[in-house]
């Protein structure tokens, strides 16, 4: 089991940092120090927003200790998949949309929602993987538009449906489990 402290960074903290950076970069950060039945200590400094939204439970209950053979040290860390793919925060929502072009630089697909007429962006440019991070944008398409989207939705186009969820690897996305090999619109248009 670990016993997991939240504090503030200390100012010995804040020293090593702008020793080792130049800055201080924990100004908005916490600290929360891991300490195992062995008595192995990992320490960690997270945004204080990160902490704030998951909340000290949902860390304590997702938080592992590792240690880095390579390095000789413990670390900690807690996947946020369970809080942001929980669909009660974030309910299956089914967007509508139609195949506009693929995108002439990035080879992304563009879309735009049946209901809404908002841009949404596929970038399905990994080959050998079943894997496609989809984008949202505004209603008008400008360059390097796009913000990722929340976790639980589900796009739809002629029939064929890709989910998108959370994964701390990449963020939202469609991953192997969700992604629709028939989603591509040369193969369903």
């Amino acid at each position: 089991m670990l016993n997991l402290i939240f504090t503030t960074p200390t100012a010995d903290d804040v020293k090593h940092y702008v020793n080792l950076f130049g800055s201080n970069l924990l100004e908005d950060n916490m600290k929360i120090i891991a300490t195992d039945d062995d008595g192995h200590t990992a320490v960690v400094f997270p945004l204080k927003e990160e902490v704030e939204r998951l909340g000290e439970e949902y860390i304590r209950s997702h938080a592992i200790m590792k240690c880095s053979k390579s390095l000789g040290l413990w670390y900690l860390e807690y996947s946020q998949n369970d809080y942001y793919n929980d669909t009660e925060r974030n309910p299956e929502k089914v967007i509508k949309v139609k195949f506009c072009e693929i995108e002439h630089n990035t080879g992304r697909e563009v879309y735009k929602g049946i209901d809404t007429e908002r841009y949404y962006l596929r970038d399905n440019s990994y080959p050998r993987e079943d894997f496609a991070k989809w984008y949202v944008c505004g209603k008008r398409r400008v360059p390097e538009d796009g913000d990722e989207p929340r976790a639980n939705l589900i796009f739809e186009h002629n029939g064929e449906r890709e989910k998108v969820r959370y994964d701390d690897w990449n963020g939202v996305a469609a991953y192997s489990d969700t992604y629709n090999r028939n989603f591509n619109p040369v193969v369903n248009d």
